[in-house]
């Protein structure tokens, strides 16, 4: 089935992207009322990503794909082992008690005391407001919730084009004896197999899991994720793609701001892409060996 509307000029696909973007929040501000008295953050971030997706795909949608774009889900992974990014942390809400709900958003622990995540995890948000999960793979309860004393945005983000989407955040106490990870310095080759975990959604209705999940990506060049069949220009060099050209895998969405990774070296962040794991679109990451990011990072927290 076509798409009720095909929109030629920019214009007009601007105007119709606002749209579908408030009939999308409309239409699920139930869902968002119910989020409201447990976790509103982890709503907020998925909306906020799919506005960004709705705005980086081509204008003559049809109503499936515009229903995948909307609706994001994690494709083709599995539960995640003690050694699979084992310095993955989750954010949560502090106001929420159980991990399962409180959970909204990944990260990545760098030092004992700071962690990397994603800019559109972090500028809604204060430090007083929320918590950083450590020393589990389970939202089931264990693990230890630490404060958050601050976090700092780069100074560059682009919430509308999603560039430098990093965010560094200070720990109140060191989570001590998790292995960190290190700085990717260079990009791996293209199609070099590099592992993103996360509790993102696993079906279009939200269903999240407790259990850690993973799924081995290999990198995409950036030339190949700005075809005009894929992102059409938009991925900047604070932005690198992995997935596979025919789709099936992907996790960008429903586990915003967790790693991306070759072993212990922190490549990518999770940030942005259409989740669905449609041939030629990405899963989109913020690109740590970029100059910019990575000083951003170790201006705050150290080499």
């Amino acid at each position: 089935m076509r798409s009720l509307f095909s929109i030629k000029s920019a214009s007009s696909r601007r105007a119709a992207v606002f749209a579908v973007g408030l009939l999308t929040a409309i239409a699920c501000l139930p869902a968002l009322a119910q989020e409201s008295k447990d976790n509103w953050m982890r709503e907020y971030v998925r909306l906020r990503v799919a506005e960004r997706n709705l705005q980086a795909m081509p204008a003559d949608l049809t109503s499936e794909e515009l229903d995948q774009i909307v609706s994001p889900m994690i494709v083709g992974g599995t539960v995640a082992g003690a050694a699979d990014n084992p310095f993955q942390v989750a954010l949560l809400t502090k106001s929420v008690a159980d991990n399962f709900q409180a959970q909204f958003c990944g990260g990545t622990l760098y030092k004992s005391n700071y962690v990397i995540t994603a800019a559109h995890c972090s500028d809604f948000t204060t430090a007083s407001q929320v918590q950083v999960l450590t020393g589990t793979r389970n939202l089931d309860g264990t693990g230890v919730r630490r404060n958050v004393t601050r976090i700092v945005i780069h100074p560059s983000w682009n919430p509308n084009t999603f560039n430098n989407d990093v965010a560094v955040w200070q720990l109140s106490t060191s989570a001590t004896g998790i292995p960190l990870a290190s700085l990717a310095t260079a990009d791996p080759a293209v199609g070099t197999s590099l592992l993103a975990t996360g509790w993102g959604a696993l079906s279009e209705g939200g269903s999240f899991p407790i259990n850690l999940r993973k799924v081995s990506l290999p990198l995409v060049s950036r030339t190949n994720c700005n075809d005009a069949n894929s992102y059409n220009g938009q991925i900047t060099t604070a932005m690198l793609c992995a997935g596979r050209d025919s789709g099936g895998i992907d996790t960008c969405q429903g586990d915003s701001g967790g790693p991306l990774a070759r072993g212990s070296v922190l490549t990518g962040i999770v940030s942005w892409g259409n989740g669905c794991a449609r041939p030629n679109f990405f899963g989109v990451y913020t690109r740590i060996s970029n100059t910019s990011i990575r000083n951003f990072i170790t201006s705050i927290a150290g080499l």
